[in-house]
């Protein structure tokens, strides 16, 4: 348990953001289909890349051997798992693939079917759609016309798109329903042409022709995490006067969470891009009263911005979050049970969030209200900001960082937080 304070009127801190989490492991992923070296030296030091460059060295070591079955354990990483199972559908040899116990509880059904009526060899272990899977890996798979759910996870059409060019034929994928967290698909859409792939989006339709990838560039591309910003934007308005800077974070980007700086403007803060990255600082203009979002595009910053909402007395809807019951953990129950236990006035209907707009009062007690973090990244950074307004505030997994942050304590206490 952390328990964290933080009594300054002023911050002023230059951040370096982790590496996005969600470009890297899509480049692993496209640089293992082009044939490329793997690649020397760890990346990123989150949890999830490191994961996902381990695991794809393992794969192209165990591929030589086709006879024996080999584990492929993701742990509690979602992108890993999806991703994978693409990935080892079309490589050769004998797999197994599974995770946690929370892991094996977060459906791939949508994916698989969609592998297997291309050809793919895999079958369930347990509860079918959900790890683990055995799979017998197929070099020549091939693409066609392929129909996938839209409306349960991007990594899933992901996953799919960045087989294309290797798929005898390429592949169309048709979109069926509403099509959630676009903004991903875009980001793949992207990186695959960096590497080459023939890609082209429109509507619900995804073509991609069969066209070997090329050689890329990995330092080129890479850029630092957006939803990570999330948290110094939460600093940003927490407190009365702010001047933070995010190192090498710019305008320009593939990252569908590049949209905070147009959310945070609503709560009365200004974002101006420099030659030094993104300068935060206070607009002048009060937050508003009420604020309504639809986070289909954009969910993983669902978090962050519904709990400086709540703690700015800030009445809202909130819709688009359909995907958070999938997450780490059901992220839409999380926030409920927290931000209850906390004081501020919440209520959940299907997956719609509604705030209040209560202003919570602090008791200055000093009774620590301790927040669960279900093993969820987000929720312990979401709301360690909160000790910029309160002092009861400790975090009960603070560890869960690591996944997406692991600098993020010493960022913290960089930015004059006291942390115990």
């Amino acid at each position: 348990m952390r328990c964290i304070t933080n009594h300054q009127n002023f911050v002023k801190c230059e951040i370096a953001l982790p590496l996005s989490k969600s470009i890297i492991n899509r480049l692993l992923v496209i640089n293992r289909l082009s044939g490329g070296s793997p690649v020397s030296g760890m990346i990123s030091d989150s949890s999830d890349t490191v994961v996902m460059q381990q695991l794809i060295e393992e794969i192209a070591i165990k591929s030589i051997n086709t006879e024996t079955v080999t584990e492929i354990n993701v742990g509690n990483a979602g992108t890993v798992m999806r991703f994978l199972t693409g990935l080892l559908a079309v490589t050769p040899g004998k797999w197994f693939i599974t995770g946690t116990e929370r892991m094996q509880q977060r459906p791939v059904k949508a994916l698989t079917e969609a592998l297997q009526s291309m050809g793919a060899d895999l079958t369930f272990k347990n509860v079918s759609g959900y790890p683990p899977v055995y799979i017998n890996g197929n070099p020549d798979l091939k693409g066609g016309v392929v129909q996938l759910n839209a409306g349960i996870s991007s990594q899933f059409i992901s996953a799919l798109m960045m087989l294309g060019p290797n798929l005898k034929g390429g592949i169309v994928i048709e979109l069926q329903g509403d099509i959630i967290s676009a903004s991903y698909i875009r980001m793949t859409q992207a990186l695959m042409q960096k590497a080459g792939a023939d890609v082209s989006f429109a509507g619900n339709k995804l073509i991609i022709k069969e066209r070997n990838y090329k050689g890329f560039d990995f330092a080129s591309i890479l850029e630092p995490d957006w939803s990570a910003a999330a948290f110094w934007y939460q600093v940003a308005v927490f407190t009365p006067d702010a001047h933070i800077v995010l190192k090498e974070l710019h305008n320009e980007s593939v990252q569908g969470d590049s949209v905070l700086p147009v959310i945070y403007a609503n709560l009365g803060i200004n974002s101006a891009f420099t030659e030094d990255g993104l300068l935060l600082t206070k607009s002048g203009q009060p937050a508003v009263r009420e604020f309504n979002f639809d986070f289909t595009d954009c969910p993983d910053l669902a978090q962050a911005v519904i709990v400086t909402c709540a703690a700015m007395g800030i009445k809202g809807h909130f819709t688009g979050l359909k995907t958070l019951r999938v997450k780490e953990t059901d992220r839409i129950e999380a926030l409920r049970n927290e931000l209850t236990k906390l004081g501020y006035g919440v209520d959940v209907v299907d997956d719609e969030i509604f705030l209040s707009g209560i202003l919570f009062t602090n008791k200055h007690d000093h009774t620590p209200v301790v927040v669960k973090c279900y093993d969820d990244h987000r929720m312990a950074m979401s709301f360690a900001t909160l000790a910029i307004l309160r002092d009861d505030i400790c975090i009960e997994e603070p560890e869960v960082v690591k996944k997406s942050y692991p600098g993020f304590w010493s960022d913290m206490a960089e930015a004059g937080f006291v942390l115990e």
